[in-house]
């Protein structure tokens, strides 16, 4: 499978790069968690409601979960936590997944948030 993401660029732009194996898995991860629900064309159902997250201040764990539950059979096993963060009112999200190779990727220090959508997997 091959995916397209944006990766950051050391001058703040960002660039569209594809990524495939491992790091597609990833990448298809980290943009159905950056997708306003009902904002997929085909697939209204996926995404995390943030507007209203962050009017109602009631985290979205139900999505969150949800989303971890579509990915399960991807991953050998994953874990995706909202990292509490008072400073930043936008959801930010850790990931650890065992790849198919049986490597562990984790965003821990890294963790990625929703304010600005397509986010490429391993920038920093």
């Amino acid at each position: 499978m091959r995916v397209w993401t944006r990766i950051k660029q050391p001058d703040g732009s960002r660039r569209w790069q594809a990524v495939d194996g491992d790091e597609a898995n990833i990448a298809w991860l980290q943009n159905a968690l950056l997708l306003q629900l009902g904002e997929a064309p085909f697939s209204t159902d996926w995404g995390i409601p943030v507007s209203q997250t962050l009017v109602t201040r009631i985290w979205p764990d139900y999505y969150l979960n949800l989303t971890q539950e579509r990915f399960r059979e991807t991953f050998p096993m994953l874990q995706i936590t909202r990292q509490q963060n008072d400073s930043n009112p936008n959801p930010s999200y850790v990931i650890r997944a065992l790849l198919n190779d049986g490597t562990v990727y984790s965003n821990a220090k890294n963790a990625f948030n929703q304010e600005h959508s397509q986010t490429g997997p391993w920038s920093s």
